[in-house]
Formats: structure tokens, sequence, C-alpha cells
């Protein structure tokens, strides 16, 4: 989710599209042909700047977790500071220059933070400050960095930020799409409630700022926590930490039965229901489905944060036999998040067992009962068995992650605008990894049949939940309308403030936009 680049009036090429729906948006744009920003960047900033023939241009297009996501841009800038990102957005006003701008590269939707030949890419891999202040009350990081970057950095400090739970997921969507932690359960999401202390950023102008939330922009830190890319290209973020003595870990896979079903999904919903008791515990439960499954396979990340695991409790039937395990994979025992992240992170790079795949995501938000689960659930394997997609399909495998939000983690997400429901829920991510284009189509119809199915099923029980969380959400899905009328209004407003010529929307049009959401 990000952005930038040029200077100099330069003519404009002939393509035009007519402008996006929303507050004064120009009937119709016209964007320059990128190689005119390509050659400036170029001549400014030589070893900055990556033409399609330049070493390194390869490397820094095919950066994304989702193979779908390598583009072809016309050129790749890596600004080193927020003053570089200042010049380049200047440029790409100044010459209506298409662009977008990636960080860790995980979001599964091929243009939210990438571009093809239209524009110009940036890239924030040069965004690389990762520092503890000297009181070790802030973390300050770069949109350069992944998760598994900072829980290494942090590792023997006996501290953590909420931030992100697979080492591979970038550390700027996650913070400004929302951001489920392990730390949730206890904080909230890593967005909310004054975890971000502040954000430095590059506004439309090319303004530098430092955003918090008390200074002259309360505003638009308020928006930034989970409003997305509508507002600003943030480059460095400052994490509030708290103390991580130990944390105890499983990985957990459950004997494959029918019987496993009933047991496992039950436990969940008891977690979810009452797991407010122990917050210190974090459970991630996955049902997956692959190549000559008869039965899902049901699975959890466990994690505890402290030496000795709880003896009661609803979490404590994930690892104390109520739901049998394969080999005692649910034994909790200690790993620091940095271990953790050494031990898997070399899986979604190029070369591991996870790269190179095509991937979908889609959220389904429900309540939290026995009946939406199962809706969702029996839709999902079913339609999954009937087409036979995981042996027809070269790379086929998908999951269904229960993503559970207890009581505790939604008013500890307060204050935000993604006003997430207080009640008990689950945010379910559909997930689907292939390997060859040709299936998309595939992909696709499955994707709209079955959710079709389970949300038509959900509504006729007053089952949905509302909130759509955003870093799971995929393309169409109505994410900002999701978070009310009049925090949309609000948004929008701010948006307008900050970029009134919309160029956070309309130049770089990769991502959720808050002006193309309708509030009643």
């Amino acid at each position: 989710m990000y952005t930038a680049l040029l200077l100099g009036l330069l003519p404009l090429a002939s393509a035009t599209i007519k402008g996006k729906e929303g507050n004064c948006a120009a009937e119709h744009i016209k964007f320059a042909n990128p190689s005119h920003v390509c050659n400036t960047l170029k001549a400014q900033f030589a070893n900055l700047t990556f033409l399609p023939e330049d070493q390194g241009y390869e490397k820094e297009t095919k950066v994304s977790w989702d193979a779908s996501s390598w583009t072809n841009p016309a050129c790749v800038f890596v600004p080193r500071n927020a003053d570089d990102l200042s010049y380049a957005v200047k440029a790409m006003v100044k010459t209506s220059t298409l662009f977008a701008m990636r960080g860790g590269g995980h979001m599964p939707i091929s243009d939210a933070a990438n571009i093809n030949s239209t524009g110009v890419q940036i890239s924030s891999t040069n965004l690389n400050i990762l520092a503890l202040s000297e009181d070790k009350q802030t973390m300050s990081i770069g949109p350069a960095f992944r998760w598994g970057d900072v829980f290494e950095f942090m590792d023997g400090s006996n501290l953590t930020v909420v931030g992100g739970r697979l080492p591979p997921v970038g550390v700027p969507g996650l913070l400004l799409g929302g951001g489920i932690s392990y730390f949730s359960y206890a904080h909230g999401l890593a967005s909310s409630n004054g975890k971000i202390k502040a954000y430095e950023v590059v506004l439309a102008n090319g303004t530098v700022a430092t955003i918090t939330a008390d200074g002259d922009h309360a505003d638009l830190y308020w928006a930034l926590q989970g409003g997305g890319n509508s507002f600003a290209l943030v480059t460095r973020f400052d994490l509030q930490t708290f103390p991580l003595q130990q944390t105890l870990r499983a990985e957990a896979t459950y004997e494959e039965s029918e019987e496993t079903k009933d047991v496992y999904l039950d436990a969940l919903l008891d977690y979810t229901l009452h797991g407010d008791v122990d917050p210190a515990f974090a459970i991630t439960p996955v049902a997956r489905w692959g190549p000559n499954f008869t039965v899902p396979s049901y699975e959890a990340t466990l994690l505890f944060n402290g030496s000795v695991a709880p003896s009661h409790g609803p979490a404590t039937k994930f690892f104390n036999g109520s739901i049998k395990s394969v080999n005692d994979s649910s034994t909790l025992k200690p790993q620091s998040l940095a271990e953790y992240s050494r031990l898997t992170k070399f899986a979604f790079e190029e070369g591991g067992p996870g790269y190179g795949f095509r991937q979908r995501f889609r959220v389904v938000p429900a309540k939290a009962t026995r009946e939406a689960m199962d809706i969702i659930h029996d839709n999902w394997f079913d339609l999954l068995k009937e087409r036979d997609l995981a042996n027809r399909i070269t790379g086929f495998f998908c999951g269904l992650a229960y993503n559970a939000v207890t009581r505790t983690m939604a008013r500890m997400s307060e204050g935000s605008p993604q006003n997430v429901d207080q009640e008990p829920a689950f945010w379910v991510e559909e997930s689907i990894s292939w390997s060859n284009a040709e299936d998309d189509p595939q992909i696709t119809k499955f994707l709209e049949d079955v959710n079709a199915k389970i949300e038509a099923q959900l509504k006729e029980k007053d089952l949905m939940a509302r909130y759509i969380y955003l870093n799971d959400a995929n393309k169409g899905q109505g994410v900002f309308e999701s978070y009310g009328n009049e925090n949309v209004r609000k948004l929008q407003a701010i948006r307008d403030r900050y970029d009134p010529n919309r160029i956070y929307t309309d130049l770089m049009p990769g991502g959720f936009k808050v002006a193309h959401a309708k509030a009643k």
C-alpha cells in the first residue's frame, strides 16, 4: 500500500480513463507516459532507479508473496528516506504519472501495491530504520521490514510490540489495515488504541510530517489507524513497546477424523466466547484441505505470553488432550518469536516451498455461534469435494482460519475508524494457493459460488457480523462501508483535507480507497 515520483512538466501520453466515483473527481484523467518519469528519476537517482534492463529490477518486482502480483512496471524507484519519496511524489503529481508503493508484499490482490507498465513502482526496500529508543519505550520501524525482521531485532530485549503473527507479513500493510497480533487478545488490533505512537509520512503535496494523536494532524492520526493507503505514504512507524519475558508455542496438528471437527469447533467457540479469562493466550486455528484429503486437517498455532501455561480455561482444550493431536504436536514448549521466525521465514523466500504460488484471500465476518461456524465450514468443504479442485488444479491448497475476536480484543480496539463489533465474532479468512494462471478462473468461480451460499445462509439467520477486516479482504468486499456511515463520512472528509486532488486515490489507484465507499 503506497507511492510516488518526479519533476518537471513532461508531455502527457494519450491514455485516458474515466474518473472514479467520489467527491470532486475529474470527469476524465490523463496520465503521463511513465518513461518520462523513469528517465528523470534515473538521472536524479541513478542507483535507486531500476529500468527493466537493469540488474536489480527483477528482484524488486518479485518481492510479493503472491506470484500473481509479480508485475512489470515501467521502472522501480527505491527511496532512501522521506525526502527522496517527497521529491518523487511532487514529480508524479506534476506529470500525472500513475504509481504504486509496496511494503512487504503480502496482500494477495495483484494491483493493491503493485503496478504494471503503465506506471512506476515504489519499493520501500531502503526505508529500513529499525531502532529501539534509549528509554526502550518506542520501537521505530520502517516499511521495508517484515515482522520476522522485527522479532529478530527485538530478540533478547524482553520487549515486543503488537505486530504481525507470521514472519513474512509486511509491517506497513498490517498496521494500516488493522493488524491481528498474537497480543491482540490483551491489547486489541495493532493499529488501534494508541499502540502506534507516531507516523512519519509524506503527504500528497510532498510535505514530510510526523503524525501523532495530540499534534496538529490528530484527525489524520485517527484515519491512519485502519484507514488504509488513501491518506499518506508512511515512511516510519513508532510503536509502543511492552514487556515480553518468554513465550510458549505449539504448532498443533490434530487427528484427522469426522469426530475431530465437532470437538475442534466446539473448543474454538468456547475460546471465542470465554477466552477473556486468559488474554495472554492466542490461538490461530486453521482447517486445511489439499490433494487426496478425505477430511479436513484441523490445526492450530498456540502461543502463550508467559513461562507457565494455564491449567484452566477454554484455551487449555487445545493442548491438554481434549482434542487428540498427532505426535504430541500440541505440547507447549518455550520458543521465542525470533526462533520461530528463523525456522519458518525461508519457506516464503525464493527457493522455499511457499514461494512462487498464486494466492487469494477473502474474509467472512460471522457472529460467534456454532451454527455460523458450521455454515461456513460445511459449504466450503462440501463444494471443494464436489469440484475436486485439490486434485485437478496444480499446487492447490486451501484453508479456513477462524480468527477469534473476543470481547477484550474488540474493546481494546476501540477508538479507531474500524468500529469493530463489540460482541464475540469470527473473521474467517478463506485462503487458497495454486500454481498456474490458467486456473485463475476456476478459483474465482469457486470463491464466488461458495460465498454466495455462505453469505445467503448467514444473512437468512442473522449470523453475519458487520465489520470486514481489511487485511484479509478480497477485491470488491465493502471494507470501509463496514466501518459505519459516520466513520466513512469522517474518513472521506479527512482524505479531502489532506489530499484534495485525489493523488493517493487516482494516481495511486491500488488498494481499498475510502473515496469509493458509499455512506448511506
